[in-house]
């Protein structure tokens, strides 16, 4: 048999690739070795860490008595299994800080809370775009850790303190951080950082409630100046245009609870070839911009009732913008879509603990989201602030219909508040769902409403009920009692010092 003939250069080739084969072999034998000692290194320093935790365990108080030890660490170690068989060592969990949690709590029920995106005029909904940048900004990162640490404090560690240490040291990084950010163009004409000023803003007005202090307006106004700054050059995106309805919706707000006009520099409000992303509550905010200026229009002629004989006109010219502005008001209730509509339960299908936790007439209305029961809200108050103009300069005898479509609007706010509110009356964590709140007849609460309801519920509630408070000398007698005694109530909820 004629032997088959191997190349040399083919030879050489199998024989390097034996020696490396071999080589490799006795290789892993000596990393097998290493790896074993390495092994009983670390268990052996595992088991000396476990002797000193076992010693220093209780530690002796100075009266003699021994106390349990504890931690004071943001982060808990994870607690390491030996196996036995082949001497590796197993962590059970890996630890995570505080931070983590505080962010992974509001991000869940803040952030991505179920809602109507018809809804959307805010900014919250639009932080998911910029997760993948939280990493690699620190201003961005600091003004949501300043909310994370505030919001996860109050509702799961139930800290009566708004703003405790560790929010007041996220909140000086970001503000540190958004000044230095501000002398440099390149880094102050970006979302992360008009995102990083919304969210800061929304801290300001939050903490402001919690503590009933008077509402700073300094990151309005500054997100204001960054719009102007920015508007001709680098607010061409999606998200961009969304942060400006989001800027606008904040101005408003303001300029409505300050009776003061809305600044209409056209970098703010003109749209000219730009596809804004209007939709329902986007164009409440158009119509909110333009009752903050008649109010404050009528605020500088004051009232028509000491009027001086010259001001006639002015006043007849506001009274009937009023009218128009009513109309207008009227005219965007009839075109909401059709499921935004609530619901009435009668009282004797309410459960009896929600009716003594505060139901005020015979009924309570069901609506398909907070967000949607909320932005119904913000256009009965806003309403209610032009019919207060058209009231006021009505003859006596003519403003009975405003005064009760104000009434009418005001009970609108009352009967949502068993389905924002349900029986709570004292503090509870945010996932506790040891409460009622009201259903449609033979149709469950979702699971998804309890966390929507104690994240946003109270908080949307404070400019309903002061709305209806400051209008009072047109409301009815059981309007007033009852929104006092569910302003304090929900005063009790967030454990606010002083209820205004």
């Amino acid at each position: 048999m004629e032997r088959c003939h191997i190349p040399e250069s083919l030879a050489e080739l199998a024989k390097r690739a034996n020696n490396a084969i071999l080589s490799a072999t006795k290789r892993d034998r000596r990393l097998d070795l290493v790896l074993r000692d390495q092994n009983q290194v670390a268990k052996a320093g595992a088991e000396r860490r476990h002797k000193v935790q076992a010693k220093t365990k209780k530690k002796t108080h100075f009266d003699g008595s021994s106390i349990e030890s504890t931690s004071s660490s943001s982060s808990r170690p994870a607690s390491p299994i030996s196996s036995s068989e082949d001497n590796l060592i197993i962590y059970s969990s890996i630890a995570e800080s505080r931070d983590s949690y505080a962010h992974a709590f509001f991000i869940s029920a803040y952030v991505l809370s179920p809602r109507d995106t018809r809804t959307d005029h805010g900014f919250l909904e639009l932080l998911p775009h910029l997760f993948d940048k939280l990493p690699f900004h620190p201003v961005l990162s600091s003004s949501l850790a300043t909310l994370s640490h505030c919001f996860f404090g109050a509702w799961h560690r139930l800290i009566r303190n708004a703003e405790n240490i560790e929010v007041k040291q996220t909140y000086s990084n970001a503000l540190n951080g958004l000044r230095h950010a501000l002398k440099n163009p390149q880094h102050f004409m970006t979302d992360e950082i008009l995102m990083a000023v919304c969210l800061l803003n929304f801290f300001e007005s939050t903490t402001s409630a919690l503590t009933s202090r008077p509402r700073g307006d300094q990151h309005v106004d500054g997100a204001t100046a960054l719009i102007k700054q920015r508007r001709s050059k680098t607010m061409t995106s999606d998200l961009s245009r969304r942060l400006l309805i989001a800027v606008r919706h904040d101005m408003v707000s303001k300029a409505l609870s300050r009776s003061m006009p809305v600044d209409s520099a056209p970098e703010i409000w003109d749209d000219p070839s730009e596809d804004m992303p209007y939709n329902p509550a986007t164009s409440l905010d158009l119509l909110g911009r333009d009752a903050a200026n008649l109010l404050a229009l009528a605020a500088d002629h004051g009232s028509p009732l000491n009027a001086d004989p010259s001001d006639t006109k002015i006043h007849r010219d506001i009274y009937l913008q009023a009218k128009a502005l009513d109309a207008r008001y009227a005219r965007w209730a009839e075109e909401v879509p059709a499921e935004w509509l609530p619901v009435s339960v009668p009282l004797e299908l309410i459960p009896q603990e929600i009716i003594e936790a505060g139901v005020n007439g015979d009924h309570c209305d069901i609506y398909t989201y907070i967000s949607v029961c909320s932005i119904w809200n913000t256009w009965r108050i806003r309403r209610i602030r032009v019919l207060g103009l058209v009231a006021d300069y009505e003859a006596l005898e003519l403003r009975r219909d405003a005064v009760l479509q104000i009434q009418r609007l005001a009970d609108g706010i009352h009967a949502a508040l068993p389905f924002m509110l349900g029986n709570k009356v004292e503090p509870s964590q945010m996932y506790d769902m040891d409460f009622m709140y009201p259903s449609i007849p033979g149709q469950s609460v979702p699971a998804s409403h309890y966390q929507s309801a104690a994240a946003f519920g109270g908080l949307v509630l404070w400019g309903p009920m002061r709305a209806v408070l400051d209008l009072r000398r047109y409301m009815r007698a059981d309007q007033i009692s009852f929104t006092i005694q569910q302003f304090h109530r929900i005063g009790r909820l967030y454990d606010v010092r002083k209820t205004q």
